[in-house]
């Protein structure tokens, strides 16, 4: 793990330098709008049929955008996403979420005809709702905790006022599923569950951490 940290270190001083010679500071005005074309396919869910063996069946959807106003070499940006996931473990266990994230952002850039714009943000506002359909009964969940972080770059090309852009972000996020008493429906219990209560839907802990990554394309405008 060192040596793995330290290499990566050893990357990003490389790899800086580089980009600000190549580049060079930037001296415009930028307007640039970016939004999600695809999102890591990953499980996010949080309950486990401990009675099912079947293969789950997981679906992610994105939407939402980014916006970007850089005087220079520096700017603040807002980013809104809106993931909706379900994983559908057999016909009798369906769980879907949706979670909301905004961000406020810090964004900055090197170059003109070519650009680089890094950044990160810290999320001021969201929330996430679960549903679960197991077998005849329906619950929601509820969370009581909604926070995290993000992280991002974009590429850029630039020409006659406009702008092509390529980026990649990558979202921390935590939330706390409220398990205090009557919050929890009878058949629901902490892993491992206990047999003997009949809990056939378990889940390892009421802290999540969940992270997303997406691909966006955008465009901007110069002055």
């Amino acid at each position: 793990m060192e040596i793995m940290s330290a290499l990566r270190f050893s990357s990003l001083i490389i790899l800086f330098p580089i980009l600000f010679a190549a580049c060079g500071r930037s001296e415009l005005i930028r307007i640039r709008m970016l939004a999600p074309v695809t999102e890591d396919k990953k499980d996010y869910s949080i309950f486990t049929n401990t009675e099912s063996s079947s293969t789950p069946v997981i679906i992610n959807k994105q939407i939402g955008g980014s916006l970007y106003f850089l005087f220079k070499s520096i700017g603040l940006g807002y980013t809104t996403i809106t993931t909706k996931m379900e994983k559908m473990t057999d016909t009798t266990h369906t769980e879907k979420t949706t979670l909301v994230t905004n961000f406020t952002d810090v964004a900055f850039g090197i170059g003109e005809n070519y650009s680089f714009m890094w950044g990160a943000g810290v999320l001021s506002g969201g929330k996430r709702e679960t549903s679960l359909e197991d077998g005849s009964t329906t619950s929601s969940p509820k969370n009581n905790y909604l926070g995290g972080h993000s992280i991002f770059f974009v590429l850029g090309h630039h020409g006659f006022g406009f702008e092509t852009l390529l980026g990649y972000r990558v979202n921390f996020i935590k939330s706390r599923l409220d398990d205090s008493e009557d919050k929890i429906p009878s058949h629901m219990g902490k892993s491992p569950t206990d047999p003997d209560e009949d809990e056939v839907v378990s889940y390892e802990s009421p802290n999540i951490r969940l992270t997303t990554a997406q691909v966006q394309l955008g465009i901007g405008f110069t002055f």
